[in-house]
């Protein structure tokens, strides 16, 4: 049997070069390591409870893979009082640990698979272990840094087979984790959705609308307008920069995007409709993204206030996506209006 180690990663590290933006998994003699059949789970319910913050960070982790292509055969839970996370025991255990445990890391994904001799070879067992000490709380579309909740999306994605990989990705080697806007801004992108799709297949077929106001320039993870407020006049020619992308199989030749400003804040400025400052028609290919640049004028009658930026993807839910809640983003940017 062999073992292999994927670490979740420390938010000091410092990588050199450029990494490749695609979706990476192991090989046997041409053919993919996964799983080959159907693996069943099993919640360490020591350290990850039934309910609360840690609980749905441990079901976002699982189901942003998942439920594109229901590989899972089984979800099951381990007593409380069976507080440790063991290895090559023939269960796919997920669970929190001390970070002290796992070498500093925020998470790491232990997966155990045959020796490649003839043949396919596939994963004979996964586990997870998180570090405790995160934060698991939901972050809203511009939140910045290391998150319980992304990272038990990034190791369920080793827990899948995938590596680490560059560019707009949850699986990048370093922290931060790019996000983007609803109540679970922890999500793929569309080249782990397009990895997933190429080991295992879709269960439907559907795209899926996501914009997020971060992005990756020069494999560098930032805001891509920076965070603070900016002070504007009415009747002004301004500019926000936000990352769409559709991380769903199938295209969309047609759909509207739009620019709000809102005084009020995220997550409860997600569920708004007014002060549309700007609407685009855009199309989609299955798997894609960009960054773009979208002007808008400060409205003339706009009272004097601090705004936050929004960006709506298919606003009146004209598309038919395999989720629904993850198409509003805000901007890091907030605007004065103070002339």
């Amino acid at each position: 049997m062999k073992t292999t180690t994927f670490l979740g990663a420390v938010a000091a590290l410092v990588l050199g070069g450029t990494e490749a933006a695609a979706a990476a998994w192991d090989t046997c003699n041409g053919t993919p390591v996964k799983w080959y059949s159907g693996p069943v789970v099993y919640r360490n319910r020591c350290s990850i409870p039934d309910s609360g913050n840690v609980n749905t960070a441990y079901w976002n982790g699982l189901r942003q893979w998942d439920d594109l292509s229901h590989i899972v055969s089984g979800f099951n839970v381990n007593a409380a009082t069976d507080c440790s996370l063991d290895h090559s025991d023939g269960q796919n255990e997920i669970g929190l640990c001390d970070r002290a445990a796992i070498d500093g890391n925020n998470g790491v994904t232990y997966s155990t698979v045959g020796l490649c001799f003839i043949g396919s070879n596939g994963i004979d067992e996964a586990d997870i272990c998180i570090a405790s000490d995160l934060d698991f709380t939901p972050r809203i579309g511009s939140a910045f840094g290391t998150s319980g909740r992304s990272t038990f999306v990034h190791e369920a994605g080793h827990f899948f087979g995938f590596k680490h990989e560059g560019g707009h990705s949850i699986l990048r080697t370093s922290p931060p984790h790019l996000v983007t806007g609803g109540y679970e801004s922890s999500t793929l992108w569309p080249t782990n959705a397009q990895g997933m799709n190429t080991l295992y297949g879709y269960s439907v077929t559907k795209p899926n609308l996501l914009p997020s106001s971060m992005g990756v320039v020069g494999d560098v993870a930032q805001t891509l307008d920076p965070s603070g407020t900016v002070t504007v006049c009415r009747g002004t020619a301004q500019s926000v920069k936000f990352y769409v992308g559709n991380m769903g199989n199938a295209a969309v030749s047609s759909y509207t995007m739009r620019v709000r400003m809102s005084p009020t804040a995220p997550p409860n400025g997600y569920s708004e409709s007014t002060t549309v400052v700007a609407t685009f028609n855009h199309a989609l290919g299955a798997f894609s993204e960009g960054t773009y640049s979208l002007g808008f004028t400060v409205p003339a009658s706009l009272p004097f206030n601090t705004y936050y930026v929004y960006l709506d993807m298919d606003p009146a839910g004209v598309v038919d996506e395999l989720k629904e809640n993850d198409n509003t983003t805000v901007s890091a940017m907030t605007l004065r209006v103070g002339c």
